[in-house]
């Protein structure tokens, strides 16, 4: 996905996928990009990730602790 994504547009794409999934989902996509991504490029991703999933933030971390 990232790679049809503009960059710049990169937090919009985030901002508009992450409510629409589940936490399964979630878990999965967070950790697709966290492995494919530099992580400079990743940290910047997980404040998006962390602005987006408002309430649902601490089963996200819970499934993934490296986002705390």
């Amino acid at each position: 996905m990232s790679g049809a994504v503009p960059q710049e547009r990169f937090a919009d794409a985030v901002t508009w996928l992450y409510p629409l999934l589940g936490n399964a989902d979630r878990e999965n996509v967070t950790g697709i990009w966290q492995t494919l991504m530099p992580p400079p490029v990743f940290a910047g991703v997980r404040q998006h990730i962390r602005k987006t999933t408002g309430d649902d933030r601490a089963e996200l971390v819970r499934r993934i602790p490296s986002l705390e």
